[in-house]
């Protein structure tokens, strides 16, 4: 691993190389897992609907998901709003040019 390490270090467009393929397999990866997340969302999503629309118990963990859902909405739109009223351009009053 040291040899590895110091070949790399002497040979700079090799470690620029290793570092652009070790991102792409990062991002590969946390791709893979924003698309499982997404699957299981809509499969819960689906159950949620279905124990609606039969008129079973909903579990109180679905109750917990919407209120940390609202929560998570509120917080961005208010971090958005944030942001944009602190990028504004103050508004200055005009000078009279003498």
């Amino acid at each position: 691993m040291e040899k590895t390490v110091a070949y790399l270090a002497h040979h700079p467009v090799l470690f620029i190389i290793a570092v652009i393929v070790a991102l792409l397999i990062l991002f590969s990866f946390l791709k893979k897992v924003v698309q499982v997340f997404l699957v299981v969302t809509a499969f819960l999503v689906l159950y949620a609907a279905y124990l609606y629309v039969s008129g079973g118990h909903i579990p109180e963990i679905f109750q917990y998901i919407e209120h940390a859902v609202k929560n998570m909405f509120h917080f961005l739109s208010d971090m958005f709003s944030f942001f944009k009223n602190l990028l504004k351009v103050p508004k200055f009053p005009k000078q009279e040019m003498l």
